[in-house]
């Protein structure tokens, strides 16, 4: 269903330069071992690490070598969200008694219109951090700190802002697992280390100036309390989260700081209001903490309710909830994928492409931002 979606939106000119250009260009830049110099409104001309240091996204650079299509930036990103699926599978499976309790937690993460809406909203560095983020949990849940630490880098290289992350991870392991406690606190030190690194050091280096995106916030305690509820817009976006995992993450209080620290990052900053909804990519990272959040809830309510029939009716409901919300009540996006009307849309774009392929290689043009991953 991504597949279909980001396809067809690609052909019918629904994917714009940015940020689909900005990517697709440095890692094609980098696959055929030259500068990824980007085309950006404010730091145009300059290598990509002068926006945000995701350095893991050159992970895609060999798809590059056996194609120059665009689209299968498109395929790959939707293979990743799948993959963290699968890792969520075996999560489950590791806690979870009952096969229809595992894939409640399974449908209820693919069909969250929030991971939903990143997959339809071009590409994205976070959406492709799903995987192994998503790893990062299966190798603390299975006690295999070799897995983990390569997760981990990888996760903490897909954007600077992983560092936060980092460190709610570090907070998470110490109470997730007592022997684990120099883990837990190395993977804080790492993830500051790497948060100044990067954002006073690397980013400032290639920009040629301090960081673009360094926050400006309050300092007022009770403002910043009220700022994680003081638009209509924040409200929303918690209550539809946690129904569309039947409020289960609540149940798991060792994941509320990563659940805080995702909610932190993008509701106090008033200056980066697209953020606050479930739209575009920033819900990716929250997608897979409230997955595994609830697949640990209903370990606990499996726990301390140990009916059968009481487990399997939270799994029934939470089903029907994720189907609700994403077919009638918030439309998720992939719905696109089933509707015909849809699919004859992209026959009206075909005269594009005639144009397109009139322009000819190598020259200049100025278009519009719809039209330019076309052309690149």
């Amino acid at each position: 269903a991504a597949v279909l979606g980001s396809l067809h939106r690609f052909l019918q000119c629904e994917v714009f330069y940015y940020d689909f250009g900005i990517f697709d260009s440095a890692i094609w830049k980098a696959a055929h071992f030259t500068p990824p110099i980007i085309d950006h409104f404010v730091i145009g001309g300059k290598v990509i690490f002068a926006d945000h240091f995701s350095p893991s996204i050159f992970l895609l650079s060999p798809l590059y070598w056996f194609t120059d299509r665009p689209e299968a930036l498109l395929i790959a990103q939707a293979i990743a969200v799948c993959g963290s699926a699968l890792i969520l599978y075996a999560i489950a499976k590791h806690y979870l008694t009952t096969r229809l309790s595992t894939l409640a937690v399974v449908v209820s993460y693919l069909l969250f219109v929030g991971l939903q809406n990143a997959l339809i909203a071009d590409i994205h560095e976070v959406t492709y951090m799903t995987l192994p983020l998503m790893g990062v949990f299966y190798a603390i849940v299975t006690k295999k700190k070799t897995l983990f630490w390569i997760c981990f880098f990888i996760t903490l290289g897909f954007k600077e802002s992983s560092a936060l992350l980092g460190v709610a991870l570090g907070i998470f392991i110490s109470l997730f697992n007592k022997t684990w406690k120099r883990t837990a606190l190395l993977t804080a030190v790492v993830s500051v280390f790497w948060g100044v690194l990067t954002t006073q050091v690397i980013i400032p280096y290639f920009y040629g100036r301090p960081y673009f995106y360094t926050p400006h916030i309050n300092p007022n305690p009770v403002r910043i309390l009220m700022m994680f509820a003081d638009d209509p817009v924040k409200r929303n976006t918690v209550l539809m989260s946690f129904l569309s995992f039947g409020f289960l993450p609540l149940l798991y209080p060792p994941a509320w700081i990563l659940i805080l620290q995702d909610l932190a990052t993008r509701f106090l900053q008033n200056e980066f209001s697209l953020r606050w909804g479930l739209g575009l990519h920033y819900n990716a990272q929250m997608a897979v903490i409230l997955a595994f959040a609830s697949v640990m809830g209903l370990h606990t309510l499996e726990k301390k309710v140990k009916k059968r029939l009481f487990i399997l009716s939270v799994s029934v409901f939470l089903m029907m909830t994720s189907v609700f919300l994403h077919r009638f009540l918030l439309r998720g996006p992939l719905g696109l994928s089933y509707n015909p009307a849809f699919y004859r849309n992209t026959k009206n774009f075909t005269f594009l492409n005639d144009l397109i392929s009139r322009v000819p290689k190598g020259s200049t043009v100025m278009t519009m931002n719809n039209i330019a991953p076309h052309m690149i």
